[in-house]
């Protein structure tokens, strides 16, 4: 059964296309045209949070799924960082309080898992075709590349 709440929170399926590679997931969003590189932890809370795992419930499961110890604020910077991107549906809001990267990196190193745990969401504009398409020109359509010039 799905929740509405807050603390039940669900990932974005529709508009995006997911791939993997190695231990990041890639999720592109077509609507924003807005790549997406969720590292590990990321990427698996937004796998799991499906609207029927709670933050603790989450926590637990991430705890699992990287063998090491993490608590909620782990699971909570992870959700903030995705509905920053856009990547949570009814995005706002989804955690009571936000939670500071400062905040988990000192949690977590207490724990002794910074570099596994913390959740890393990199976002990038994916170039439209038509600025794929043209080349590096400059505004009076002059290839600026120094390609196919004789160069002396």
């Amino acid at each position: 059964m799905a929740h509405r709440d807050a603390q039940y929170p669900k990932s974005r399926r529709n508009g995006v296309l997911v791939d993997h590679v190695r231990d990041e997931t890639i999720v592109y969003d077509k609507d924003r045209q807005q790549a997406h590189a969720l590292n590990r932890a990321a990427g698996f809370v937004w796998a799991q949070s499906d609207g029927t795992h709670s933050v603790q419930d989450l926590t637990g499961l991430l705890a699992t799924e990287l063998g090491t110890e993490v608590d909620d604020s782990v699971v909570e910077y992870a959700l903030d960082e995705l509905s920053r991107a856009k990547l949570l549906e009814d995005a706002e809001g989804v955690t009571e309080s936000s939670v500071s990267r400062r905040d988990v990196v000192r949690r977590l190193t207490l724990a002794g898992a910074a570099t596994v745990a913390l959740p890393v969401v990199f976002s990038v504009l994916a170039p439209t075709p038509a600025m794929a398409a043209s080349g590096g020109q400059n505004s009076q359509g002059q290839n600026n590349n120094n390609q196919g010039q004789n160069q002396q």
